[in-house]
C-alpha cells in the first residue's frame, strides 16, 4: 500500500520529517495488521465457543414441542444474540477495530480501508495544525486506488500545490518510486470512450450514444508538471529520471504525435502498467528520500492551529 505524503495544499506531517514518518508508517502498518489478525482470530474463537455453548440448548429445544409462536420468538432472540456478538468491539483500540471480519479477503479490505483513513489523517495534519479534508478528496476514487494498489515503497503526492517563484502551482499526481519519479495525468470517461488527440488546445471525446465533446488538451499540464519536478530534482542533486505518463483505465487515446518525453497508457495497456507497478519489489532508496524531501520543501500548506493549541 503506497504512502500518501502530500495532498493539494493540505499540511502534512511528512513535510516536517519525511524519513521519520515514512518509516513510522511502515512500522504502524505491521503493528495494525498483527492486531487485526489477532482480533479476527479471537472473534472466530468467540463465535465457536458460543456455538458450542448453545448446541446442547438447541438439541434440547428440538426434543421439545413448542408452539410455532414460541419457536419464532426464540429464533428472534438468537438472532439478536448473534448480532450482539458480531458488533461487540474488540479489546484492541475500542471504536477502531469493531465489526472485524473473520473472512481473510474481507479482513484485508477492512485493513486497507483503515490504513487509508490513517493516511488521510497523516497527510492533512501535524501535532499543532490541521487542514480540512474535503468530501471530494476523502472519496476520491483515483487517490484511493493509487494508495491501495501501489507498493509500500511508492510515495504519492496527489495534485500537490507547490510554491514556484512566489506563485502557487498545482501539479498532476506525482509518484516517487525507488527508481524513478512519475508525473501521472488521468484522462477517463465513459467505458470504451475514445479521445482524439492533437497538438491543438482542445481534443475530441467520443462516446457511444453521446454527442462529440471538446476537452482541454491534457498534455500541457502534464508536461508543465514534469518540467517543474525535473528542475526541482536537478537543483537538489537528485539522480532520478522523471517520467510523464498520460493514462486512462476506461478510454482509448488516439494521439498520432506523442510529445517528446511523454508516454500514453490507455485502456489497452493500463492494467498491464499497474500490474507492473504492483510487482515492483524494489526497496526504498536514498535518492528516493532525497527527491521526496526536495519536492515537499516546495509544498504550500493551508491549515489552522488545532483547538487544543489555542486554549
Amino acid at each position: 500500500m503506497a504512502q500518501i505524503i502530500k495532498i493539494q495544499d493540505y499540511i502534512s506531517r511528512y513535510e516536517q520529517d519525511p524519513h521519520h514518518y515514512i518509516n513510522q508508517f511502515i512500522r504502524l502498518k505491521k503493528q495494525r495488521w498483527d492486531e487485526l489478525k489477532k482480533a479476527s482470530k479471537e472473534q472466530v474463537q468467540k463465535q465457536a465457543d458460543q456455538a458450542i455453548e448453545q448446541a446442547p440448548e438447541q438439541e434440547e429445544e428440538k426434543r421439545k414441542k413448542f408452539s410455532l409462536k414460541r419457536k419464532q420468538k426464540e429464533a428472534d432472540m438468537k438472532k439478536e444474540r448473534d448480532l450482539s456478538l458480531f458488533n461487540e468491539p474488540t479489546d484492541i483500540e475500542q471504536g477502531v477495530f469493531t465489526n472485524v471480519p473473520t473472512d481473510e479477503t474481507k479482513l484485508i479490505h477492512f485493513f486497507k480501508d483503515h490504513l487509508y483513513d490513517v493516511q488521510l489523517k497523516w497527510a492533512s495534519s501535524t501535532i499543532s495544525h490541521i487542514s480540512t479534508v474535503s468530501h471530494h478528496i476523502r472519496y476520491d476514487e483515483k487517490l484511493r486506488m493509487l494508495a491501495r494498489q501501489l507498493p509500500d515503497s511508492y510515495f504519492v503526492m496527489y495534485k500537490p500545490v507547490l510554491l514556484i517563484q512566489k506563485a502557487e502551482m498545482e501539479l498532476c499526481p506525482v509518484l516517487i518510486t525507488p527508481l524513478e519519479v512519475i508525473c501521472l495525468s488521468f484522462l477517463e470517461a465513459e467505458p470504451d470512450s475514445v479521445y482524439i488527440g492533437s497538438k491543438e488546445r482542445f481534443w475530441e471525446k467520443r462516446a457511444t450514444g453521446k454527442a462529440v465533446q471538446s476537452v482541454l488538451n491534457p498534455c500541457a499540464s502534464l508536461l508543465r508538471s514534469g518540467t517543474v519536478v525535473s528542475k526541482i530534482l536537478q537543483q537538489s542533486g537528485v539522480e532520478l529520471p522523471v517520467k510523464k505518463i498520460l493514462i486512462s483505465r476506461t478510454s482509448y487515446i488516439d494521439l498520432p504525435e506523442v510529445p517528446f518525453g511523454m508516454e500514453v497508457v490507455d485502456k489497452k495497456k493500463a492494467e498491464d502498467w499497474f500490474e507492473k507497478q504492483r510487482k515492483n519489489t524494489a526497496p526504498t532508496k536514498h535518492q528516493q528520500f532525497k527527491a521526496t524531501k526536495a519536492l515537499l520543501a516546495y509544498g504550500e500548506s493551508d491549515s489552522k492551529r488545532r483547538q487544543e493549541w489555542l486554549d
